[in-house]
């Protein structure tokens, strides 16, 4: 996909994904993470939530992979600066998420040539109930 225009300001929303079981095994063993309340049936029913949730870590680079989907990113991207997330809620199996993408700053870079970008992503479940906000901040090659 090519490279759409950052404009500050801009505000768009990412296509859904749907979070499944095989998402969250899958996570669990790239990540290291089998912590019982993504991994055990029985002891999630324990829990206030009553089931089995996602990763944080999982919805967060999901909402990212949605955002590259949009064609903002593409070949322009240099480097990830920062990352600064929030978990309001959970996402559980099943959960469709998308995530509202504002382009809140674009400004140049001590280096010719590059931008530093930072966007805002208010990730959300089917339901419209936030689930996840965080701010995050790339290098990116100048239009």
């Amino acid at each position: 996909m090519a490279n759409r225009a950052l404009i500050a300001g801009e505000t768009i929303m990412t296509a859904g994904r749907t979070i499944g079981e095989a998402d969250i095994t899958l996570f669990a063993g790239l990540a290291g993470d089998f912590t019982p309340i993504h991994m055990d049936a029985a002891f999630a029913e324990t829990t206030p939530f009553g089931e089995r949730i996602a990763h944080g870590p999982l919805t967060m680079s999901s909402a990212i992979g949605l955002l590259t989907q949009t064609g903002l990113l593409g070949e322009r991207v240099i480097a990830l600066v920062n990352l600064n997330w929030d978990f309001s809620g959970p996402v559980r199996i099943g959960d469709t998420i998308r995530a509202k993408v504002t382009v809140e700053e674009v400004r140049p870079t001590s280096k010719q040539g590059r931008n530093l970008v930072t966007f805002l992503l208010e990730v959300a479940n089917q339901r419209g109930e936030s689930v996840q906000t965080g701010h995050m901040r790339v290098v990116v090659k100048a239009d």
